[in-house]
């Protein structure tokens, strides 16, 4: 993502972009954590994709940002509820820090974390 000023241009890297929308999905209350090997996929490395922090971002043409969150979350917790909270929670801690709209964040339950 960058952007173009009259100073100059500003840029963010996806990395960034990812770290911002995986600590906003762990401030949901039943997400135990992201799952990073879940967000890899082997056709990565072919079209030189990457995923960071089980986030994987994709900047479309229009500079809308859309998000794919993978996340692990506690058995105890209702599912739906907390995909929901998550791309709530996702889409205003981006919009919030970047000022760009984010078009879309799905979120993958990848894995159920049971308690010991």
């Amino acid at each position: 993502m960058s952007e173009n000023g009259s100073l100059g241009a500003v840029r963010v890297a996806n990395e960034v972009i990812a770290s911002i929308a995986a600590l906003a999905a762990c401030e949901v209350e039943g997400v135990e954590g992201m799952d990073e090997a879940a967000a890899r996929h082997f056709g990565d490395f072919v079209r030189r994709q990457a995923a960071h922090r089980g986030v994987r971002v994709h900047i479309e043409g229009d500079r809308s940002i859309h998000l794919e969150v993978f996340i692990t979350v506690a058995s105890e917790a209702k599912l739906a509820d907390v995909a929901a909270a998550v791309q709530a929670n996702v889409v205003e801690a981006t919009e919030r820090m970047l000022g760009l709209e984010v078009g879309e964040v799905n979120v993958f339950v990848s894995s159920v974390a049971f308690a010991t």
